[in-house]
Parts: C-alpha cells; sequence; structure tokens
C-alpha cells in the first residue's frame, strides 16, 4: 500500500476512532489501527470487539491499494506533531511500515493486517432514518440518568424505542428516570426495541454535530449508526429493560411551576455543603430548600414559585435534581407529585401545555 494524505485530514480522522482503542487488551492487534486503501477511498477502523468506529477519507491518492496497520497510540503521537502538508505511508512488508512528512521519516514494526479482527457491521435491514440533531437532543436529555451499577446491567444503557413512527429513548438507575419521546419522526414500518450501551451513546453524542440525517441499522446483538463518514457499531446490552410507562406516576395532583435559572441557582448553592439530601417544603406561593450537613453546617433558601395546594414535606437526592434542571431549556418548569412520599415529576412547562410530554424526569424521594 502507497498512499499520500494531508496531516490535517488524517489527523482529524484518526481522532475519531482512537476512543475505540482499548486501553489494555489481551489481543495486541486491538491496540492497533487498521487503515484500508481500495475503491478510491482511505479508512480507518478500530475497535476493543464491543465497539468498531470506522471513518472515511476520499480526500486522499491512492498510489497502491491495500491494508496496513499501525499502534494507536504511537501513530497518533507522531502525526499530531507533524507540520500540516502531505503524509506518506507506505507498506514494506506486511510487518513494515513507513511514514514521511517532509523530511521527517519514521520506519515501524507493525502486525500483520490479517491479524485484525473482521468488521462486524449491520447493514441487512432498513435503516432507520432520523434527523442527526433530534437524536443528539434526544441522548442529551437521558444519558445522565443511566445506571453506573454493573450488577444491575439491564439499565446500564439507553433504551432506543421505535413504535409507530413514534420514537422513545428512556434511561434510569432505579431512583430516578428521564425519557425524551418525539412522535411520527421515524418513517419506518418496523418496531424497535434495543438497549444501547452508554459508552456507545457517549460516543455517538461526542461526534455527532447535529447536522444532516443518522442512519442506524439495528440488528439483534448490535446497531451501527452511519453518519458523516463515520460508521460506528456496537454490541447491544442484554436483559430486559423495564417496562418504563407503568414507573410514569399517573395520579399526581399537586402541580409546583418554577423558574428553571432561579431555582438552578438556589440547588447549585445548595450543591455546596456537600451534602447528598435536599429537604423541600412546598406552600402557597413559595418553596423553602433545606441541606444540614453535620460536619460544614446548614443551609436555607427560598424561591417564588406558582403553588394553590396544600402543604408538601419531601427530600430529594440534590445531585439528581440538578442533573434534571441542567437539561431543561424551558424557562419554567413544574413539578407534579401525588405527596411527599411519592415519585415526584418533572417536565419543562410549555405555553401550550402544563407539562411537555416529550420529556419527564422522574425522582424517586429520599427518607429525611
Amino acid at each position: 500500500m502507497k498512499i499520500t494524505v494531508k496531516q490535517e485530514k488524517l489527523n482529524e480522522a484518526l481522532s475519531k476512532v482512537r476512543s475505540a482503542v482499548p486501553a489494555k487488551s489481551s489481543l495486541p492487534i486491538l491496540s492497533s489501527i487498521l487503515i484500508t486503501a481500495e475503491d478510491g477511498l482511505l479508512k480507518l477502523t478500530s475497535t476493543d470487539l464491543r465497539m468498531t468506529i470506522e471513518q472515511e477519507l476520499d480526500e486522499c491518492e491512492i498510489e497502491e491499494e491495500g491494508r496496513v496497520t499501525l499502534r494507536a497510540h504511537l501513530f497518533s503521537n507522531l502525526l499530531s506533531n507533524l507540520p500540516k502538508g502531505d503524509v506518506i505511508i507506505k507498506s514494506m512488508s506486511e510487518t513494515s511500515v513507513v511514514v514521511k512528512s517532509g523530511r521527517t521519516e519514521v520506519k515501524y514494526v507493525t502486525m500483520p493486517p490479517d491479524e485484525f479482527p473482521p468488521v462486524m457491521f449491520v447493514d441487512d435491514v432498513e435503516p432507520i432514518v432520523i434527523s442527526e440533531s433530534l437524536l443528539l437532543d434526544m441522548f442529551r436529555k437521558v444519558a445522565f440518568a443511566v445506571c453506573t451499577e454493573e450488577s444491575r446491567y439491564a439499565l446500564t444503557g439507553v433504551l432506543f424505542e421505535i413504535n409507530g413512527g413514534n420514537l422513545t429513548v428512556v434511561a434510569t438507575d432505579g431512583k430516578r428516570m428521564s425519557l425524551r419521546r418525539e412522535r411520527e419522526c421515524v418513517p419506518v414500518k418496523r418496531n424497535v426495541r434495543i438497549t444501547i450501551p452508554e459508552r456507545t451513546v457517549k460516543e455517538l453524542m461526542s461526534q455527532m454535530d447535529g447536522t444532516g440525517d443518522i442512519k442506524v441499522f439495528d440488528g439483534e446483538s448490535r446497531v451501527s449508526f452511519v453518519f458523516n463518514k463515520t460508521r460506528l457499531t456496537s454490541s447491544l446490552i442484554e436483559g430486559t429493560f423495564p417496562n418504563y410507562e407503568v414507573v410514569i406516576p399517573r395520579d399526581y395532583s399537586k402541580h409546583v411551576i418554577i423558574k428553571a435559572e432561579e431555582w438552578k441557582s438556589v440547588l447549585r448553592r445548595a450543591e455546596a455543603m456537600k451534602f447528598m439530601s435536599v429537604k423541600v417544603l412546598v406552600q402557597k406561593g413559595r418553596m423553602d430548600i433545606e441541606v444540614q450537613n453535620p460536619e460544614v453546617g446548614e443551609f436555607s433558601d427560598t424561591v417564588e414559585v406558582e403553588y394553590e395546594g396544600d402543604e408538601v414535606k419531601t427530600g430529594f437526592n440534590i445531585e439528581y435534581l440538578v442533573d434534571i434542571v441542567d437539561h431543561i431549556t424551558s424557562d419554567k418548569l413544574v413539578m407534579s407529585m401525588k405527596d411527599g412520599g411519592s415519585p415526584c415529576v418533572i417536565k419543562p412547562l410549555t405555553p401550550e401545555a402544563e407539562g411537555d410530554e416529550r420529556y419527564i424526569n422522574i425522582i424517586m424521594p429520599v427518607k429525611l
């Protein structure tokens, strides 16, 4: 193989695939990037066997087609320190590759490209085409609620569900749940229900730029995403994601309307007390917030609210509240609950409805 490609283009492509290179692996080949030149395209591929990322480059000159591997860490360090301009990569043998740029020449000892695991992309189903900006927004709205306990493996990802053209994504750790739904946004006839690992969702959020469309190819054990000349394939979470619909309370009668930014500021100040729980007292027209940390001291503050009902005393994990408010973009939000010991539903307040059903957060109260 012999190719010539611009340093800045190659460096950008390499940065997109490096995240799938494992820090440690029992298979030495996984520490390498596979570079393939064929059919007028240059492809960079990396994998840890759970997630595979392939990046295409069409702005290159291919003199000789072929495949080589280069150790990701070493090649990245070299490439990021090369000046802008042409980079020449030439294979001398199955285990030797030369990289040239200007007067710089590096000869690498490499591993045979045939040892690189075969790429198992999903492409045998009709793709689900979604607006990239929409999917990015939906993932951002729920990803923070993913469970981080490996013992609850079925909850360590984001549920991706399509039913009747409606798209729903959900995340929960058993103490809170976040749901984002968009109706009639997916023109596919089949229904889909898969759980995407948290790491994959975070990688997608970091790489999507919110322009154009993204194609989703769902399989029985894997899923592939194609966007911006990137193809990312991931294994899926095994196990059954819980029925989120039965978790959403429907019998609440108390609704508290709060200015989102004002409440966020108060919660941020309360969070500085370094204590998990916050006491909340809701009365007509006001909400009192208290934090008592025996090792630090006491905090109290009040925010004005729109509320006319009976007094409600409750408590929450303050980090969970901050996470929710950080992801609500409306000027106001509405908290709904049955009583102080029941789950609380938090939604954006939209002009057309008391609560926006497209984005729902549920948080369990804590004992004070």
